[in-house]
């Protein structure tokens, strides 16, 4: 009797620390004030001491021996050595890059793979991205709810920045970058519904709506376009065409379609009304904004001289700090030696995503819905000092593929192979 009540405690406590621990470290690093991340560490180490290691060493133990995995462990680590041994600083008048900025993105990474590593089952991994994602739509609304009060519409490129205030310092933020961190959530949203509901996030459809009205709003307010692209475009374009390989029905075609039509709603809506609130809509003149300028910029240069380092341009932009492209501006600070590895890294993940694909066709087109607009992003705005997430995220992914891909293909990680592809 008293060895029921000991094993029933122990489910008990599982079934209330388990998740705890499971949301507590990706809601901090998806929030991105990481200082932060330290007693989150602490609470989870206590939940674990709670619950015990066994469940979760068991899965670092089929890591071990897994060629995948140090590949992918050796791709970091060559990108993270070229990406800081070749840096030199760039006109340390207008930037030159904290002392500690390498080594705690490093940390960063690593700590993200470790998390990961501890994942067992596949609602876990879900979870994982789900609070993830959660964690960054967090940081973007205090950080607009702040500047609705604090400053005068309009509100493009005059975000203010929440991690001062709380010092009394006002400061302002990269507004392309806040909008960037609000697609995080509609991504991972509308990617969930490639799933089975049963394996889908609790409370799902009333955080995800939810989640995604705020998201469009405090877009909407700080007015940033690239935002509409991907999350009403470019996104369900992706989950349609994954819908159509998994034979889902036409409810979801459906959803998907009424959000793909709510840009063109919003606007008429916008004209009709004479609110002007879409401070910057979508027009022709989108591809001459100034980011697709820079990036064309780039890209010449690297094609006639690769190795040669390549500053800001072209003339309007040269006194900018960054080409607001992790590629482009990987190549600038370290050269085209760290390019060539960031690129590797990036590329190894999709591949091992397709070989997730290959072994379970639901799940995998999850993790790709989810990794494409990480790598679009990845490629319009990213400022690499300010917005980690959607590299930590794509890491995540990449870490996530190893752990699937090192279990036995006998052992299901939690999926239901008789109906892993939902209707």
């Amino acid at each position: 009797m008293t060895q029921m009540t000991s094993i029933a405690t122990t489910v008990s406590r599982t079934h209330v620390i388990d998740p705890l621990i499971l949301s507590i470290l990706p809601l901090t690093l998806g929030f991105g004030v990481y200082p932060l991340m330290l007693p989150a560490v602490v609470i989870a180490l206590v939940g674990l001491f709670f619950v015990g290691y066994t469940p979760y060493i068991s899965n670092i133990r089929n890591l071990m021996p897994a060629p995948g995995f140090w590949v992918f462990l050796v791709l970091l680590g060559l990108f993270f050595v070229s990406y800081s041994g070749f840096y030199i600083p760039y006109h340390p008048n207008l930037l030159k890059m904290p002392r500690a900025y390498f080594p705690v993105l490093f940390a960063l990474s690593l700590f993200t793979v470790f998390c990961v590593c501890f994942l067992s089952k596949y609602t876990q991994v879900i979870d994982f991205i789900w609070f993830f994602c959660i964690g960054a739509l967090l940081f973007c609304l205090l950080t607009v709810v702040a500047t609705l009060l604090l400053e005068k519409a309009p509100y493009y490129s005059k975000v203010l920045d929440v991690r001062y205030l709380a010092f009394g310092i006002k400061k302002y933020i990269n507004t392309p970058g806040i909008s960037n961190l609000l697609c995080l959530f509609p991504a991972v949203f509308m990617g969930c519904l490639l799933l089975k509901p049963i394996d889908r996030p609790r409370f799902f459809w009333v955080l995800g709506l939810l989640g995604l009205i705020l998201s469009v709003g405090a877009n909407i307010a700080i007015g940033q376009r690239s935002y509409f692209v991907l999350t009403l475009v470019i996104e369900p374009a992706v989950i349609c065409l994954f819908l159509l390989l998994l034979k889902k029905s036409w409810r979801s075609f459906l959803a998907i379609f009424c959000l793909i039509a709510s840009y063109p709603i919003l606007k008429e809506l916008d004209r009709a009304l004479g609110t002007a609130l879409l401070y910057r809509p979508l027009n022709h003149d989108l591809l001459n904004d100034p980011r697709f300028q820079m990036l064309r910029y780039w890209l010449d240069h690297l094609i006639v001289e690769p190795f040669q380092r390549v500053e800001v341009g072209p003339a309007p932009w040269a006194d900018l700090q960054w080409f607001h492209n992790f590629f482009a501006d990987v190549h600038r600070l370290s050269g085209f030696w760290a390019l060539l590895a960031a690129s590797i890294l990036v590329a190894y993940i999709f591949l091992r995503i397709l070989f997730v694909i290959k072994r379970e066709r639901g799940f995998g087109l999850f993790l790709m819905a989810v990794a494409i607009p990480c790598f679009l992003i990845m490629n319009t705005s990213v400022v690499p000092e300010a917005e980690r997430q959607p590299f930590l995220l794509l890491i995540a992914i990449g870490a996530i593929c190893e752990v699937l891909l090192a279990r036995p293909k006998s052992d299901a990680f939690g999926f239901d192979n008789k109906s892993s592809n939902p209707k």
